[in-house]
């Protein structure tokens, strides 16, 4: 039986829409669409600015900056930190424990690996960079939170201000 091509875009609509909806009652609240009762427009569901005491018309961000506090606090709580520096970098020093996970390097490639290694997507993990205006952090927490990770943490001020707390530190190419 061969379909009129108006049948067949009409099939795809019958089952692409039950499952669209399945899959986003499936995703978490941070990636979840609003459907509008119109059906006009979807938006993002997350956190309102409000809600933190912040009035904003800005989006949420899929990540949470933290101070050196917050990075301390985390780092005892033995959350997982990932280093987005460049991998010369990284071996100069870097938090004790801290993988390497360069935002500019295979990131693709790295971030199917670590995805297959069954981390705990719900569990908090911490990204860093070099602090200041280095963005390698952000990129590499919007990266981690597509992959699934839905508490990411970027500390701001990164392995400068880690350094300067004299708070543990390794060199070389392991953790």
């Amino acid at each position: 039986m061969r379909l009129s091509p108006a049948s067949r875009i009409a099939l795809i609509l019958l089952c692409s829409i039950p499952l669209a909806w399945a899959s986003n009652r499936m995703a978490s609240p941070q990636r979840r669409l609003a459907w509008s009762a119109k059906g006009a427009s979807i938006a993002a569901v997350r956190p309102s600015p409000a809600a933190e005491g912040k009035q904003s018309a800005a989006p949420a961000a899929p990540w949470t900056e933290i101070s050196g506090e917050g990075a301390v606090q985390l780092f005892e709580a033995k959350a997982i930190f990932f280093d987005a520096r460049r991998t010369a970098a990284y071996r100069e020093g870097h938090i004790r424990g801290a993988r390497s996970l360069p935002a500019w390097e295979d990131i693709d490639e790295k971030l199917k690996a670590l995805v297959a290694e069954g981390l705990d997507p719900s569990a908090p993990v911490v990204v860093y960079c070099s602090g200041g205006d280095c963005e390698d952090s952000h990129l590499l927490g919007q990266k981690l939170y597509l992959s699934g990770f839905d508490t990411v943490r970027v500390y701001r001020d990164g392995f400068p201000d880690w350094e300067k707390r004299r708070l543990p530190v390794s060199r070389g190419p392991n953790p």
